[in-house]
């Protein structure tokens, strides 16, 4: 009996396979494309109605960044604004010139550790933080808008940090004179830090403090009226 040869029998499966692999490839294919189809109908439709939800927002929220939150933002008032702006870099040239004629940095900042954690509170960094946060009331009665008011709070704020510009510091590498970069670069971030945890307070005391007033002479002018 001669022997089988297994050759055609080899073929005959390969043959089958690719046949059951381009029959899967072919229903794949199939899908896929209905997939798509469906996929690009309701992306039409999902973009037209997100294009009239967007029409029909436009207004509304043009109103709202153009009028109310622009408001709270800049202010209310243009020339109280300008005018909180320009004052803000007299008085930190004001205040460094205070602390660096008087106190000093390294004395002024051992009072600030001393007062934060409590083991040597001074009264002068209670008032200190008390004009910072009146400084935001007062911006906040005033209408003068966050930002206005913001950059007036850190005004000082910066004033005294920059102070440290000149002073001798020891670090991991031994002591250092703070050169001017430094000094500024550090000042403006204790000034951004300070001047939002300030105004997170002062402004809604302020704006509470103007609506308290508005109702009282409200009810003055009534009784008045009676």
């Amino acid at each position: 009996m001669p022997p089988s040869n297994p050759v055609p029998t080899a073929l005959d499966r390969t043959r089958s396979s690719l046949g059951y692999l381009f029959s899967g490839l072919r229903w794949l294919a199939a899908v896929l494309a209905a997939g798509v189809v469906a996929l690009l109908g309701w992306t039409g439709t999902g973009l037209h109605r997100l294009g009239a939800a967007v029409a029909a927002l436009r207004g509304p929220v043009v109103r709202v960044v153009r009028g109310p939150l622009a408001a709270l933002v800049l202010g209310r008032r243009a020339a109280v604004s300008v005018i909180l702006a320009g004052v803000a870099p007299v008085l930190a040239v004001l205040t460094a010139g205070l602390v660096a004629t008087t106190v000093g940095y390294h004395p002024l900042e051992r009072w600030l550790v001393g007062t934060w954690t409590g083991t040597a509170p001074r009264v002068a960094v209670f008032v200190g933080a008390a004009l910072l946060v009146g400084l935001a009331a007062a911006g906040a009665v005033a209408r003068a808008g966050l930002v206005p008011t913001g950059v007036l709070v850190a005004a000082p704020v910066f004033g005294v940090a920059v102070t440290r510009y000149g002073t001798t510091v020891s670090t991991y590498g031994g002591e250092r004179v703070v050169s001017l970069p430094e000094a500024v670069a550090i000042a403006a971030g204790v000034a951004a830090v300070g001047s939002v945890a300030v105004v997170v307070v002062g402004y809604p005391l302020g704006a509470a403090t103007r609506r308290a007033v508005r109702i009282v002479r409200a009810e003055r002018g009534e009784r008045n009226v009676e």
